[in-house]
C-alpha cells in the first residue's frame, strides 16, 4: 500500500519521472526493512552520524550525506536488497539514498520536530514524497 502510495505522488507531481520514483521506492524500501524513521534514526545513531540525521529534521539547512556513508550506515546487503526490490541498479542506489534521503527526512519534519509517538509512516512518507518533489519542480 505505501508502494502505492508513493508512486502514486511520484507519479501526479513528475509526471512518472523515472529518477525520482525510483529514489522514493528505493526509500520506502529501506524504511521499511530498518523498521520506519525511527529504525533509520536509530541506525544513523549507531553509525556516529546523529549530528548529520539531526540537520535533516532541524530547521537547519541540512548537511549533506556520501553515498560511502550511506552504504556505511546501511550495510551493502541491505542496500543492495532494497534496491533489488525495486528494481534499482545496485550501484545506483547509495547515489540515489544520498540525494534524496536528507530531503524526505527534512520534509517529514516541517517544524523542525518528529512526532514518533504519532508516527504513521505512510502518511508522513507521502506528505514527504509531495513537499520534496514540489519543490523539486516549482
Amino acid at each position: 500500500m505505501l508502494g502505492n502510495i508513493l508512486g502514486s505522488v511520484a507519479s501526479s507531481v513528475l509526471g512518472g519521472g523515472e529518477g525520482q520514483t525510483k529514489a522514493l521506492q528505493l526509500i520506502q524500501a529501506l524504511l521499511q526493512s530498518q523498521g520506519g524513521i525511527q529504525g533509520l534514526i536509530e541506525k544513523f545513531q549507531q553509525g556516529g552520524l546523529e549530528q548529520l540525521v539531526k540537520s535533516w529534521i532541524s530547521t537547519e539547512e541540512n548537511q549533506p550525506i556520501s553515498a560511502s556513508q550511506i552504504l556505511d550506515v546501511f550495510g551493502q546487503k541491505n542496500i543492495d536488497s532494497a534496491a533489488e526490490e525495486v528494481g534499482v541498479a545496485q550501484q545506483e542506489a547509495p547515489n540515489l539514498l544520498s540525494e534524496y534521503l536528507p530531503k524526505i527526512v527534512d520534509s517529514l519534519s516541517p517544524n523542525g520536530e518528529l512526532d514518533l509517538k504519532n508516527l504513521d509512516t505512510g502518511a508522513l512518507l507521502q506528505q514527504g514524497a509531495k513537499a520534496v518533489l514540489g519543490k523539486l519542480f516549482s
